[in-house]
């Protein structure tokens, strides 16, 4: 698989022609119950949910495109949920990067994270934004982690610039 697409709003499928799209609203999967089960038992989540699927797309593509209302400097409700189940994706143990202890990712695959988000934001809103998401990326082999904001009666046009971004 070459990229894959997670929103938390319908897409047309005419945008990214080269890619998986998942829409959060439109799958099943539970919020993670923080047991750690899933560090404990080589990566397998106690749900059986639609989230073992994406888990797995996720760990396999090379380039992960994000596409998420922020709200207050955060990620929407819906992608919350979701990241917090990824941590079915990170290896058991403690590593340093950067100078911060955290857990790894298991793929070995080298990759991209495009993030946009869309909605009213403030300046100081994406600068938050922006830090959860270096937070949130620290341990995983992404080559690149870029985020782009616009408003939500521009991100039809704006999907449409990045549409392309899915060739390659």
């Amino acid at each position: 698989m070459k990229s894959l697409v997670v929103t938390d709003k319908d897409l047309s499928t005419k945008i990214f022609k080269n890619s998986i799209i998942v829409n959060l609203n439109n799958i099943h999967y539970s919020a993670c119950t923080g047991g750690l089960e899933c560090l404990k038992c080589e990566g397998a989540c106690y749900f059986k949910d639609d989230m073992n699927l994406i888990s797995k797309w996720m760990n396999d593509c090379r380039l992960i495109i994000y596409i998420t209302k922020v709200k207050y400097g955060c990620f929407h409700i819906p992608f919350k949920k979701m990241l917090e189940r990824l941590v079915v994706n990170h290896e058991p143990y403690y590593s340093m990067v950067d100078g911060e202890t955290c857990h790894m990712g298991i793929s070995q695959l080298s990759k991209k994270l495009v993030v946009i988000g869309y909605g009213d934001t403030t300046q100081e809103e994406q600068m938050m934004f922006k830090d959860l998401l270096d937070e949130s990326t620290l341990g995983y082999s992404y080559s690149s982690v870029d985020a782009y904001f616009c408003g939500e009666d521009e991100l039809e046009s704006v999907l449409y610039t990045f549409g392309g971004i899915d060739h390659g």
